[in-house]
């Protein structure tokens, strides 16, 4: 969050209790949409060296592994998850911030807020020093215990789940393929090994015996693994080790006036998929480009409403996926985990099946086709309706050949016009003027035909937006805000900018 209003020059403070970054992994997996969103921000390659590509995932149950899933098949860059230790995450945006002219605030706590009109007071501690600071807007990106949350009085209904779970950051000797996850199902429960950097692993273990310490001993973890038939697995310098209950709560709103929540103050889930981490990242990349816009123009639009009516839904499904993925793999009856293994290996070995389930793990399906701030003009089109994720494609500039990415032309941070013809077409007459800070136009013609700023030589743009003729407006955070066809732009296009340009003040 702070990374992208700094980059738009935009003053921020970002206070933390903590006195340092996180010292552990924690949280490990970046899924594919993150990893484009991190495209966008210019932030990719530094988590790309960072980490280590997984490529899929094995599954395997008393009688032996049963479903594999790889991730290629994913319309993306990046067709993985990306193992990256938390500590690392950490490392590359502080470092990130610092070159934008931002430090992290260290063993400083906010400890009350209250709001007026016109901004939020807030008083904050470091140390024996009392600060009271005054701010337009306050982000609470403070955790399941948020203090924000606590301030505002926002319930943060949910349950907590019965099992207890272990975590361990290891080396293995055994015989496990380090280029994917491993999975085994098991009547005591199940034990999960993400590959992480360095060759080591990530081992987590579903119901661990309750009167376990916070942190296990590696002999203790290793006679768990033992007990589940994995003898063979031989763990070895840990650098982590923990255990933990897990629960389900989502905060009652995530915006009160000028105070919003973000991440885990506004949403926790089971760690069954990995998605924690990624979804407060999502949450940041949907609120920044509209905070942007409100602080540039100095008011407070309906545009900021639209951040809980698009992420709470999604955070919603998010819980109820992983609400239903781990009681799946918590199954304990004989009857119900044999259905469950031969349904999984059935159905894992339907090439549409995976493709849906890489897509919703991947964050690829996500789309705010509801919101309040989309427009679908475009029915019948083909490619990403109003409020879906706007696919990557490679093309050519038309004049100098050089080959460019569409998401090369979305990394610039606002709002970019695309004009999309095809070979029997022109492209579509001039659009009335908009100044530039509105958004970048930009025309893709196919092959063969004149007038395009960039050429779909390959068909890609052709075959992930539809073949017709259309116009395509896509956000700062890389989804459709609105489309229609050729036929209707001169005036529909028009109407939708002065709908959002009164509300949200664009540019």
């Amino acid at each position: 969050m702070a990374h992208e209003l700094a980059r738009d020059g935009i003053q921020c403070r970002l206070i933390d209790k903590a006195p340092h970054r996180a010292m552990e992994s924690r949280a490990i997996a970046i899924h594919s949409r993150t990893v484009e969103a991190f495209e966008l921000m210019g932030l990719a390659d530094a988590f790309l060296s960072a980490g280590h590509r997984i490529g899929g995932v094995n599954v395997y149950g008393e009688s032996g592994r049963i479903a594999h899933a790889a991730f290629g098949m994913l319309e993306t860059r990046y067709p993985f998850v990306l193992g990256v230790p938390q500590d690392q995450t950490e490392r590359i945006l502080e470092e990130r911030l610092a070159r934008l002219g931002v430090r992290v605030e260290r063993s400083t706590e906010l400890v009350s807020l209250a709001q007026r009109e016109s901004g939020v007071s807030a008083r904050l501690h470091t140390g024996d020093r009392v600060e009271e600071l005054e701010t337009d807007w306050l982000l609470g990106c403070d955790g399941a215990h948020s203090t924000v949350r606590e301030q505002l009085g926002i319930s943060f209904a949910g349950a907590t789940y019965p099992e207890h779970f272990v975590l361990a950051d290891v080396k293995i000797a055994g015989d496990l393929d380090h280029a994917e996850a491993q999975v085994w199902l098991q009547r005591d429960g199940a034990l999960a090994f993400f590959p992480l950097p360095e060759d080591r692993w990530r081992l987590i273990i579903i119901n661990s015996p309750p009167d376990w310490h916070d942190q296990p001993s590696l002999a203790q973890c290793q006679a768990l693994v033992n007990e589940r038939g994995l003898d063979g697995l031989r763990l070895g310098d840990p650098r982590w080790t923990a255990v933990f209950r897990i629960h389900r709560r989502e905060a009652a709103r995530f915006r009160e006036d000028r105070v919003f929540l973000l991440g885990d103050a506004a949403h926790i889930h089971s760690p069954v998929g990995g998605q924690g981490m990624n979804m407060g990242i999502q949450d940041a990349f949907n609120l920044a480009w509209k905070l942007s816009l409100v602080l540039r123009n100095g008011k407070d639009p309906q545009l900021l409403d639209s951040y809980e009516a698009e992420r709470k839904p999604v955070d919603e499904a998010v819980i109820r996926q992983t609400d239903r993925a781990t009681r799946l793999v918590s199954l304990r009856g004989s009857v119900t985990r044999f259905v469950r293994d031969h349904l999984m290996s059935f159905l894992t070995q339907i090439p549409t099946v995976v493709e849906k389930l890489g897509e919703g793990l991947s964050g690829l399906a996500v789309n705010y086709r509801r919101s309040p701030i989309v427009e679908e003009r475009g029915a019948g089109m083909g490619g990403p309706a109003a409020g879906d994720r706007a696919p990557d494609a490679p093309l050519v500039a038309a004049k100098s050949g050089a080959p460019v990415r569409l998401y090369d032309l979305f990394a610039e941070h606002r709002h970019v016009l695309l004009l999309l013809g095809n070979g029997g077409d022109a492209l579509p007459p001039p659009l009335p003027r908009f100044p530039e800070t509105v958004f970048a136009a930009y025309r893709v013609a196919a092959p063969g035909t004149s007038g395009g700023d960039f050429i779909d030589r390959e068909g890609v743009v052709a075959k992930r937006y539809g073949s017709a003729p259309g116009v395509y407006l896509i956000r700062p955070d890389g989804y459709v805000g609105f489309r229609c066809d050729w036929r209707t732009v001169s005036t529909s296009l028009p109407n939708y900018l002065a709908t959002f340009l009164s509300s949200a003040a664009l540019g």
